[in-house]
């Protein structure tokens, strides 16, 4: 039963956050292409200083499920960043930053900076350069 209103309360939780995406940031996010990770909450952003989202699923799932679901696009990990990136492999972090990109990594600090659950300490953010 507990695993159950938990779950419950999750799934409200998410929907909760989720609802502040405007939808037209939806769409700018859907025209680029970058597909929003579904176990994510919306919690901070908008097309100036990219869209960030907080999940509970360890950041190496998220990581894995956004390559699956871009194959072509590049990984930056240097510095303590994971960065999936629409450029070409090796490009230095100036270069990355001037393209579309998921973020994806672990910030303990998640759920205390936007009232989130304690579990929800993976982040992600995603920038769409134009």
């Amino acid at each position: 039963m507990k695993a159950m209103f938990a779950m419950l309360f999750l799934v409200f939780s998410v929907n909760a956050y989720a609802a502040g995406l405007e939808p037209t940031d939806s769409k700018l996010i859907e025209a680029a292409g970058v597909p929003l990770f579904s176990k994510a909450a919306f919690v901070y952003g908008n097309k100036d200083v990219g869209f960030r989202f907080a999940s509970s699923t360890p950041p190496e799932e998220v990581q894995k499920w956004y390559q699956q679901q871009l194959p072509k696009w590049s990984i930056f990990n240097e510095f303590g960043s994971w960065i999936l990136y629409d450029g070409a492999p090796g490009s230095g972090m100036g270069d990355v930053m001037s393209k579309t990109q998921a973020s994806i990594q672990h910030n303990e600090n998640l759920p205390q900076w936007h009232s989130l659950d304690k579990s929800m300490t993976t982040e992600i953010v995603i920038m769409i350069v134009k």
